[in-house]
């Protein structure tokens, strides 16, 4: 994607209250603190961030926010305790001095080939404080899965633009389990993600046979 597409950012921005919903939910049951009040000074990563719009809230609760993309279609601008950097992830974590309180995989490893995955995490655990938290939403791997993320999505209702999948890409839960613990990095929850398109909204769900989300902790 060389030039910015609405189209794909769209389903992404739709996504940003739910993402906000979990990590909520996920922080009051393992840290017993409320989301705000847990991001003050936190060291925040986002990789694949995207226009940085997400991240940008967290920057207003008191983070200090770096962002990564290796598509330059960024919206915010660079400021204090703000940063987005045109990079590929693994060339930036390896360059990286930096340890993080907070990272952000959102809708990010279905793009990614294995051993890219496996190089992410390995690059990721040194780039970690203790007891740090990586939140993750990206698509199951199965047929129902492509069906409604490739056939119907991309293209039957070209929801968003056709090509953005590779079905041999998506992650189930049990191999994303799988990899991350190789690098010790404890796979602590999942939770499924459903899409309402008459609403264009997304909600948490105990399906999650799609879209799902997952928090790992070292």
């Amino acid at each position: 994607m060389g030039t910015f597409n609405s189209k794909y950012y769209e389903p992404l921005e739709q996504m940003m209250a739910v993402r906000h919903q979990y990590m909520s939910k996920i922080l009051r049951v393992h840290n017993s603190q409320d989301i705000y009040n847990f991001f003050k000074d936190k060291r925040v990563l986002d990789l694949g961030c995207g226009t940085g719009k997400f991240l940008n809230n967290y920057c207003d609760m008191g983070a200090v926010c770096s962002g990564i993309d290796i598509e330059n279609n960024f919206k915010i601008k660079n400021k204090t305790n703000f940063k987005l950097i045109n990079i590929d992830a693994n060339k930036y974590l390896k360059k990286c001095n930096e340890k993080f309180d907070v990272v952000f995989l959102f809708e990010f490893l279905e793009h990614l080939e294995d051993q890219d995955k496996h190089n992410l995490f390995k690059n990721l655990s040194n780039n970690l404080k203790k007891n740090a938290y990586i939140f993750i939403s990206t698509l199951n791997k199965n047929l129902i899965s492509k069906y409604l993320a490739i056939d119907i999505a991309e293209n039957l209702l070209k929801l968003i633009p056709r090509k953005t999948h590779d079905f041999e890409l998506f992650l189930s839960p049990s191999k994303l389990k799988t990899i991350t613990k190789k690098y010790k990095l404890n796979l602590i929850n999942t939770e499924g993600m459903q899409y309402n398109p008459i609403f264009k909204s997304f909600k948490l769900s105990k399906i999650d046979f799609v879209n799902y989300f997952g928090t790992l902790r070292n």
